[in-house]
């Protein structure tokens, strides 16, 4: 039998997290999400993983009240990987 636990901790300070399905690798290793920019498309914003809190993770260096992409980044990634997606939908 298998079972999905969960850990809730307080802190002294707010916890910005996102789903870990959310983040993705840069070309050059490090993590990254997707956030909405004023253009309404989306731009790579490199981020520090924290503390993992069941299927969510803690993300350092992004400011809260951003809009970030939570499902689908892999495809974004890939496709601007492979040139053939315009992430301001131009």
């Amino acid at each position: 039998m298998f079972a999905d636990v969960y850990f809730h901790f307080e802190t002294e300070q707010v916890v910005l997290a996102v789903p870990e399905n959310a983040l993705t690798r840069s070309t050059d290793g490090d993590w990254q999400l997707f956030v909405v920019d004023d253009d309404g498309g989306f731009a790579a914003q490199e981020v520090t993983l924290g503390r993992s809190f069941g299927d969510y993770r803690e993300v350092l260096g992004i400011k809260a009240g951003l809009e970030v992409v939570t499902q689908g980044a892999f495809f974004i990634a890939s496709q601007l990987a492979k040139g053939g997606f315009d992430p301001h939908n131009h």
